[in-house]
């Protein structure tokens, strides 16, 4: 699967829509296993590429998250 922070469709590529995945903790694995999960969410909807991947690690006391948003594209 393409993975990619660009917004640019390829030619025929069209939108399915916006996906996110987030997991506890943020670590040196938090990264890869968000990853992960979110391939998997893509490929369970058919994607064939995400793009404009987006990362974010909130690092609030009681809640440490990562998370992942990208546009799945077929």
């Amino acid at each position: 699967m393409r993975i990619s922070t660009l917004t640019q469709l390829g030619v025929g590529e069209h939108e399915l829509g916006v996906i996110y995945a987030s997991v506890e903790g943020v670590n040196e694995n938090s990264y890869e296993e968000c990853l992960h999960k979110l391939k998997e969410k893509g490929s369970a909807v058919g994607a064939t590429a995400l793009l404009g991947l987006q990362l974010v690690q909130s690092q609030f006391q009681w809640n440490q998250r990562t998370s992942l948003i990208a546009t799945a594209v077929k």
